[in-house]
């Protein structure tokens, strides 16, 4: 950009000024100078282009009043012409023809036409950073047209979205009545365009398994985070030759890049081949990850970036191994947006799923479909459900789970929905402090003057903070050695912990050129913000969190991966902070999968996603409306209410009795009613040759008539805590002994009902087992652990089978798995002192499943 002459006169009349005052002219020739990079200085409360302002506020351009206002068509030329010479730019900006020339001084041609304050915010403009402003996109869309945020979302491109309104606008008069009907009927019939990416959906974080089901409603497919780089594939075959187009999360065309996945796609589409199902087109979604074919298994994230180019160059990887043989791209496939002339955004997820299904043929380690499980949030089991689902998950070192509603993908049809499709995502380090990794230390600060002006705190000199690691932790504990530190990632501080420090920290701060009470290692993928400018003498101490560990680029090391400050330390010594070694074993161990599955560790992260539900249990019955409690309940009690039983209950199904197939002898037709001895006075134990040719429907099952021993339950003895009328699934005492001996054990053995005769005899007032005792306590056992689907099933036609029934013969039934048989005896044994139950209180809250 030219010098202007009158700023040198400038200078020199305030350098005449002061020779003539007798005083030194040095400080105003360094402030002339350096008035343009003032803005790197902290505490100014200047960023570039205030800088810019103040220099066109004093100095106004010459040219700004002759040739008129610039208009936003030309600096929209200006940016595309220096967008289409860049290489990060998609194909279509790079081979667009510009109307304005891009030669080198261009926006100096610009700013030589702005008045001070259309400078301030060209500047603005082109670092891409209005903060602290923010304006919320779709309310400007709005006040353009009230379709164009709806439109963007299916067609996310403002050349094609303001074409559609036109079109719409052409076929009305001016100010028509049918302005309204007309416009619903266009985005109704609106598709998603090949070349064009689709808008995401919208999403929310779950804090909780509470507050996810209490978001959730109805089926929710509940489906794997796939810790990749999204995908959206277009897939063109209507042409003699089929055209792929890759678009990647940000919207930008990055099929070039993704080059390697070309064949990946072709092959798992069958493209070319009459079983493939695409006649025309189609557009997917998916997660590009990589595979190793030895271990067979997907890899972490940061081993994309040797295998994924960044328009023709790797990126961040000279100190990366080169990528191995056996390791290849893959994709995961998770949703289908149109197939041929179908669109598909306005159909549920479950029937985009079966369509997913059919047009993806899976290839183990090339092309896979997503793993889900569909919970039906109503139903009581949900929520045990989709806690057991996200332990396995936190076991498997797995990023977390998706909840995807059984909706469209995107809503036109009701106007207070207009998105729809609200997918709920549940990750572990959302959820309490599962996130918090321990206090690390703070060893420098930088500044960014943009960062500073979202602070309403004046004279701010610090805005990133450099986290760092002791690699001499010992050394300095035991003999007071100078601290050695390794940079492992950068955080920011919110207001009121920035104010916080700033009020109570006093560490002393050096520039960093100066510093010589500690030794900093920097390396250069972690230093790629502002640099580290100051460091601290006597480091602090943050309590940090994070949302997994990560290998940035140039590091070869583990780090934090989107550390987050919880807490900062004002009583700690940086000594007893995280140290280098401690960090790099912290994140094997978080992100190394067991090579054998401890059960011990997927019970104590049940019981901690349990204890994590805010005010104790999670709903566990949200279908239904406040209900009376099985007993008494202490309120500092566990609220599972305890049961006892007699010593000699009732029942057990032999394995003869299974005179069907297992598909149509399903668990959900089959109960075992479990009675004291003095409620199955009145039941008559069933013939075997009932059995047999007979539905399970129409009969009760054959039993062994056979009366137990009279001390055959220990806890005769030691005084049984199982006192209840209970149902166990018929299935499962004929396929598990453990669980059969266990029930003889608490002297179950006489008497069995199907679903259809319980129902019956409770229409009639006398169920099994029916009670003098109104509110005596109902429980079903079921095997939630090996047959979880089973179980659903079994609940799932209880609750059906129990509809028809008053409210008054409805009484309540809690679920528990079969296991909770065996921490019952531990409970009742006096000779176990110390009493264990898998980290839990008490044996029914370690296997409570619900209530029906």
């Amino acid at each position: 950009m030219p010098l202007h002459f009158s700023l040198i006169c400038d200078l020199l009349d305030e350098c005449q000024r002061l020779r003539l005052a007798r005083r030194p002219n040095k400080q105003a020739v360094f402030a002339w100078v350096a008035e343009l990079a003032r803005y790197k200085q902290p505490g100014l409360g200047l960023d570039l282009a205030d800088c810019v302002e103040r220099i066109l506020t004093t100095t106004p351009n010459p040219r700004y009043a002759q040739d008129g206002k610039i208009t936003v068509e030309e600096i929209d030329d200006v940016l595309h012409a220096l967008a289409s010479k860049i290489r990060w730019s998609s194909p279509a900006v790079r081979s667009r023809t510009a109307r304005t020339q891009c030669h080198p001084d261009v926006l100096a041609g610009i700013y030589r036409r702005l008045g001070a304050k259309e400078a301030k915010w060209f500047t603005r403009l082109i670092l891409k950073d209005f903060q602290p402003l923010i304006l919320e996109c779709n309310l400007v869309y709005g006040c353009c047209h009230p379709l164009l945020p709806l439109i963007l979302k299916i067609q996310d491109d403002f050349a094609a979205a303001i074409k559609v309104i036109q079109d719409v606008r052409g076929t009305m008069l001016p100010n028509s009545t049918r302005a309204y009907r007309t416009n619903r009927a266009a985005l109704l019939s609106l598709k998603p365009q090949l070349g064009i990416k689709v808008g995401r959906q919208n999403w929310l974080k779950a804090r909780s398994i509470k507050h996810c089901v209490n978001m959730g409603h109805g089926y929710m497919s509940v489906e794997k985070k796939i810790d990749g780089e999204y995908c959206q594939i277009h897939v063109d075959t209507s042409g003699q030759s089929q055209s792929i187009q890759i678009f990647s999360k940000s919207g930008k065309d990055s099929t070039e890049d993704r080059q390697g996945l070309r064949g990946v796609i072709t092959k798992s589409l069958q493209l070319g081949l009459p079983s493939s199902k695409i006649r025309k087109k189609c557009i997917l979604e998916g997660e590009l990850v990589v595979y190793n074919d030895l271990e067979q298994k997907i890899l972490p994230f940061h081993t994309i970036r040797n295998h994924v180019a960044r328009r023709g160059h790797f990126l961040n990887t000279e100190d990366d191994s080169p990528p191995k043989p056996w390791e290849r791209l893959m994709i995961v496939y998770f949703d289908i947006l149109l197939l041929d002339d179908r669109s598909l955004l306005d159909v549920r997820h479950s029937e985009r799923f079966k369509l997913l299904e059919q047009v993806v043929h899976p290839r183990k380690g090339r092309a896979e479909l997503v793993s889900r499980h569909v919970i039906d949030i109503r139903l009581a089991f949900a929520v045990s459900e989709l806690r057991k689902v996200f332990a396995n998950v936190i076991m498997d070192r797995g990023e977390g789970l998706v909840l995807k509603p059984d909706e469209p993908y995107f809503n036109f049809h009701h106007n207070d929905e207009p998105f729809g499709g609200r997918c709920i995502k549940l990750k572990k380090e959302y959820i309490g402090n599962f996130g918090d990794v321990g206090d690390f230390a703070v060893v420098g600060a930088g500044f960014v003057a943009s960062k500073a002006k979202t602070y309403a705190i004046s004279n701010l000199q610090w805005t990133h903070f450099y986290i760092g690691c002791l690699d001499n932790k010992e050394q300095v504990q035991r003999w007071n050695a100078t601290p050695e530190f390794t940079v492992v990632s950068v955080v920011e501080l919110n207001e009121g912990q920035l104010e916080t420090l700033l009020k109570f920290g006093n560490s002393l701060t050096v520039p960093l050129a100066e510093n010589n009470a500690t030794r900093l290692k920097i390396p250069k993928g972690i230093e790629t913000g502002p640099p580290l400018a100051f460091a601290f003498c006597n480091p602090l101490v943050f309590d940090l969190r994070c949302f997994s560990f990560d290998k940035p680029g140039n590091t070869g090391f583990w780090t934090l991966r989107f550390p987050v400050v919880s807490k900062i330390h004002f009583d700690r010594d940086f000594s007893e902070t995280v140290s280098f070694e401690e960090l790099q074993l912290m994140a094997e161990d978080a992100t190394t999968v067991p090579e054998l599955e401890d059960s011990q560790e997927n019970l104590a992260w049940i019981a901690r996603l349990e204890r994590s539900d805010p005010r104790g249990l999670p709903v566990d019955a949200v279908q239904s409306g406040p209900r009376r409690p099985l007993v008494d309940v202490d309120g500092n009690a566990s609220q599972h209410p305890a049961m006892t039983c007699d010593s000699n209950a009732a029942v057990y199904s032999p394995p003869e009795c299974r005179l069907r197939d297992d598909n149509q002898c399903a668990l959900d037709e089959l109960l075992v009613g479990i009675d004291t001895p003095a409620q199955k006075k009145g039941t008559v134990s069933e013939n075997e040759e009932a059995c047999e040719g007979t539905s399970v429907k129409e009969t009760a099952h054959a039993l062994e008539n056979k009366q137990p021993p009279p001390s055959s339950c220990p806890a005769v003895v030691l005084g049984c805590a199982t006192n209840a009328t209970a149902a166990v699934s018929s299935l499962l005492l004929a396929e598990s002994t453990e669980s059969a001996q266990l029930l003889k054990a608490h002297g179950v053995l006489d008497a069995a009902t199907s679903v259809d005769q319980w129902i019956e005899l409770a229409r009639a007032g006398s169920t099994p087992g029916a009670s003098s005792k109104k509110d005596r306590a109902k429980m079903l056992l079921v095997d939630s652990v090996k047959d979880p689907v089973e179980a659903k099933n079994l609940l799932a036609r209880v609750e059906e089978a129990r509809s028809g029934l008053s409210r008054r013969q409805r009484d309540l039934i809690t679920v528990y798995d079969w296991r909770v048989l065996r921490h019952i005896t531990v409970l009742e044994d006096k000779s176990i002192t110390n009493k264990y139950y898998d980290g839990f209180r008490d044996p029914w809250r370690r296997w409570y499943c619900g209530i029906i």
